[in-house]
C-alpha cells in the first residue's frame, strides 16, 4: 500500500487561501484529440471519500519532475508545506489550486477503458548458459534517433550525429555526412515524433526488427540472461520488472528504449480492427502497416524451446500459442467476464514472489486468441533476410550470429532496458519518478500531461464494491494507451499484482486537474476563438513537452 503522508500536528492545515466558490470553473477548450469541459469538484464521484493522504504522496512524486517548471514550482512548494493529515484539508489544497475538467472524446462521449499493468518477476543469471539463453538487452550503441520533420525533408540529406540524434547539417561541415534516408512503411514515435534508426553505410534505415535482433550480435550490454522467452516478452510488454538471479541477488530493470517497430500480430487486413481493439498490453500498439506486412501464403515459424524452471507468462503464452496455430478450440474462446469487477482498493506492495503465476483468464487475451485462432489468413512474420555486411565506420553491428536463442515470436517490436536501483519504491515510469501502486496510471500524453492529477472513476451512478473512485497521477505511458478516456492502472509488483492487472478491464471516466494559473496554447486558442468569432487551429497537446508530446 502507498505510504501515508508524514504525521504532523493536527492543527496544521494546507497553505492558506480563500475558499473557492463552487461555481468558479475553468474555461472549456479542445485539442485535436479531446474536449475538456470544466466541472465543479462536487461532480467527481467519490471525491470526498477518497484518501487524500495517499494522493498527496503520489503528487509529491510528480513534483520531483515538475517542481522546477513554471506554475508548478509554486504548487509543489505549497504541497511540501502541507502538514495536515486531515483528508478534507488536503482536498481543499487541490480544490483551491486546480480546475477540474471532464475529459471527453472528440464525439463528446465521456467513457473509455481502464486496464491494469504491473511489475513482473523473472528468473535469470549474469552468465549465458543452456539454462539461461535469452538476453535482456541494454540500449544498443547504434540505436539512433531521427526527427520526423527531418525524415520528411528529403530522401538524400546532409546529417550530423549529435549524441544519438541525427540533425541537419551544412554540406561539408565538420561531422556532416550525406545519407540516403529510407523509413519504409514505419511511422515515428507518437510521443516524440522520432524514428528509431541505424546507419548502414551511406543509408539511414529503420532499426532492426525483433527477428533480426535475435539473429545478431548487438553492440549492447546484456543486463542478464533469462530462461523463458515468453517471460521476457511479458517483461517487454509491462516495461519494467525484476530478475531474480541464481545466487539470490535481484536486478531491477526499467524501460530504456524501443526499436521503433509496432506491435504486429500479423493479422490480415480484415482482422486488423478486431485484433487491434482487443490489445491492451501497455507499451505496445498495433501498427498501421500490419495489413501490408501480411503475405498471401502461410510462412513457417520456429518453435521456442521450453524453459526448464519458470512458468511461461500465461497471457503471453496463450497469445503466442494462438499465433503458432495451437490456440484453437476451447482455449481460443473468450472467457466469461467475472461476476464482479476487480476491486482496486488494495494495490500490491512489493512482497516475496510466489512459486508460480496464477493463470486467470483474461477476456482481452482470449479475444486476441479467438481472432487469431479463427482466422486462417493470420500468419507469423517472415524470417528476416541476412543482414548486409557493415561498412567501415558504420554504426550498425557486425553480423556475428545471434546472442541468444531465437524465439519464433512474430512481433517485430523489441524493448531495451536499463538497470535501476532496487528497493521498496515502485519502478520508474515515463515521467522519471517511482510509480505508486494504486495511485499511478499510464496515459496518452497527448491528452493527459505527464505528472498531472487525474481523477478516475469506474463506478458509474451505482458503484459496485469493485469501483475505482480515486485521485491518481499520470506518471507513465504505454504504446497501447491511446485516446482521451484511456488509462492503465499500476497494481504493483509480483504475481498477485499481475493476476489483478490481467483481470482488470473496466469502463471508466476521467477528470483532468489543471493548475488555475496554467496557460497553454490549447487554452489560448479556445479564448481567441470565442473572442474573435473565428476558428483557430487546435493544438495537438494539452501541454507540449519535448519528450512526451511534441506539436507537429
Amino acid at each position: 500500500m502507498p505510504a501515508a503522508a508524514p504525521a504532523a500536528p493536527d492543527a496544521a492545515s494546507a497553505p492558506a487561501r480563500e475558499q473557492t466558490p463552487p461555481d468558479d470553473l475553468g474555461t472549456p477548450f479542445s485539442t485535436r484529440y479531446a474536449r475538456f469541459e470544466p466541472v465543479p469538484f462536487s461532480a467527481l464521484p467519490g471525491w470526498s471519500a477518497d484518501s487524500a493522504r495517499e494522493s498527496l504522496n503520489a503528487f509529491r512524486q510528480s513534483c520531483l519532475a515538475l517542481g522546477k517548471k513554471p506554475v508548478w514550482d509554486d504548487l509543489c512548494a505549497a504541497a511540501g508545506r502541507i502538514e495536515t493529515i486531515d483528508d478534507p484539508g488536503i482536498r481543499r489544497f487541490f480544490e483551491q489550486r486546480f480546475h477540474a475538467y471532464s475529459m471527453q472524446n472528440p464525439d463528446q462521449s465521456d467513457e473509455g477503458v481502464i486496464t491494469g499493468y504491473y511489475e513482473p518477476l523473472l528468473e535469470g543469471s549474469r552468465t549465458r548458459s543452456s539454462r539461461y539463453p535469452y538476453p535482456v538487452h541494454g540500449v544498443p550503441a547504434d540505436l539512433l534517433f531521427l526527427d520526423a520533420q527531418v525524415a520528411a525533408a528529403g530522401k538524400r540529406q546532409w546529417l550530423r550525429l549529435d549524441d544519438r540524434r541525427l540533425t541537419p547539417a551544412a554540406p561539408g561541415s565538420p561531422g556532416a555526412r550525406q545519407y540516403d534516408v529510407d523509413m519504409g512503411d514505419l511511422t515515428p514515435g507518437i510521443r516524440d515524433k522520432r524514428y528509431r534508426v541505424r546507419a548502414e553505410g551511406g543509408r539511414i534505415v529503420p532499426y532492426w526488427s525483433r527477428q533480426a535482433i535475435e539473429r545478431r550480435a548487438l553492440d549492447a550490454q546484456v543486463l542478464a540472461w533469462v530462461n523463458d522467452a515468453y517471460a521476457l516478452y511479458s517483461l517487454q510488454i509491462q516495461g519494467s520488472g525484476k530478475i531474480r538471479l541464481a545466487g539470490g541477488e535481484t536486478l531491477r530493470v526499467a524501460y530504456g528504449e524501443q526499436n521503433g517497430h509496432p506491435f504486429l500480430p500479423q493479422a490480415s487486413s480484415a482482422d486488423t480492427a478486431t485484433v487491434g481493439a482487443a490489445i491492451k498490453t501497455r507499451g505496445l500498439a498495433l501498427g498501421a502497416s500490419s495489413a501490408a506486412a501480411t503475405s498471401s501464403a502461410a510462412l513457417p515459424m520456429a518453435t521456442p524451446q521450453t524453459a526448464p524452471a519458470i512458468q511461461r507468462d500465461p497471457d503471453v503464452a496463450r497469445i503466442i500459442a494462438a499465433l503458432q496455430g495451437r490456440g484453437s478450440g476451447a482455449a481460443a474462446r473468450p472467457a466469461a467476464p467475472a461476476a464482479t469487477p476487480v476491486a482496486p482498493v488494495a494495490p500490491v506492495a512489493p512482497a516475496a514472489p510466489a512459486a508460480s503465476r496464477p493463470a486467470a483468464p483474461d477476456p482481452e487475451v482470449a479475444a486476441i486468441i479467438a481472432a487469431l485462432g479463427g482466422n486462417t489468413s493470420a500468419r507469423p512474420a517472415a524470417s528476416p533476410a541476412p543482414a548486409p555486411a557493415s561498412a567501415p565506420g558504420d554504426a550498425s553491428p557486425a553480423a556475428m550470429g545471434g546472442t541468444g536463442q531465437t524465439t519464433g515470436i512474430p512481433d517485430p517490436s523489441y524493448v531495451f532496458f536499463r538497470l535501476i536501483p532496487d528497493g521498496p519504491q515502485g519502478p520508474l515510469g515515463a515521467l522519471g519518478v517511482p510509480l505508486t501502486a494504486g495511485r499511478s496510471i499510464a496515459v496518452d500524453p497527448r491528452t493527459t500531461p505527464l505528472g498531472y492529477p487525474v481523477f478516475v472513476s469506474t463506478g458509474g451512478s451505482s458503484p459496485s464494491a469493485g469501483a475505482v473512485n480515486r485521485l491518481m497521477f499520470a506518471q507513465d505511458t504505454g504504446g497501447a494507451i491511446r485516446g482521451t478516456v484511456r488509462a492503465d492502472y499500476f497494481w504493483g509488483f509480483g504475481p498477485t499484482a499481475g493476476d489483478r492487472a490481467s483481470r482488470m478491464k473496466e469502463t471508466g471516466r476521467m477528470w483532468l486537474l489543471l493548475p488555475r494559473d496554467l496557460q497553454t496554447s490549447a487554452m489560448t486558442a479556445a479564448v481567441r476563438t470565442r473572442s474573435l468569432g473565428g476558428p483557430a487551429a487546435l493544438a495537438e497537446c494539452v501541454v507540449p513537452d519535448p519528450d512526451n508530446c511534441v506539436e507537429q
